[in-house]
């Protein structure tokens, strides 16, 4: 079962070298393909989105377009990061779709090679590893490679808005 979504993970990613971009929530490390990626920003002030999900912290100018801002944690699932200093806004490109994405810190923009991309432990009980495409071993430690589509499935600025 691990060689097949080892395989799935592969071709998923294709067999090549990939850039991601690594960041930093709640003190574990996180990544995404920079293809989707359109900018980091460092943290200005939000707009709160009354109504809104929970884990959407409001809205932002971003050069005459409003985006949502979502709070990664609380979309993974972690204690909802307090944004500082140090933290940064991921611009991202979902589901046709620009989106900021609050990190604590970008870590890195790194080029790996798929095949170092190893598949997510099976686990028995309810955990699907949903957002996660697999996990990248480095010196620093583990780092779970996410997959935006799979994250915002659904999502749409028209639907946010309804």
């Amino acid at each position: 079962m691990l060689a097949q979504t080892l395989d799935t993970i592969q071709t998923d990613l294709g067999d090549s070298a990939i850039e991601i971009i690594a960041f930093e929530i709640g003190g574990q490390q996180f990544c995404v393909r920079t293809t989707a990626v359109r900018e980091i920003r460092g943290w200005s002030k939000s707009t709160p989105l009354p109504g809104s999900p929970h884990e959407i912290m409001g809205m932002m100018n971003l050069r005459g377009s409003i985006i949502p801002i979502v709070n990664m944690a609380s979309k993974l699932g972690m204690a909802p990061s307090e944004p500082d200093a140090r933290s940064a806004v991921i611009v991202a490109e979902v589901q046709n779709a620009v989106v900021g994405l609050l990190v604590d810190r970008v870590a890195d923009i790194l080029t790996v090679e798929s095949k170092t991309v190893q598949p997510t432990p099976e686990m028995r009980g309810s955990f699907t590893g949903g957002y996660v495409t697999g996990v990248l071993a480095t010196g620093q430690g583990m780092i779970c490679f996410l997959d935006l589509g799979k994250m915002f499935v659904g999502f749409s600025l028209e639907e946010e808005a309804a």
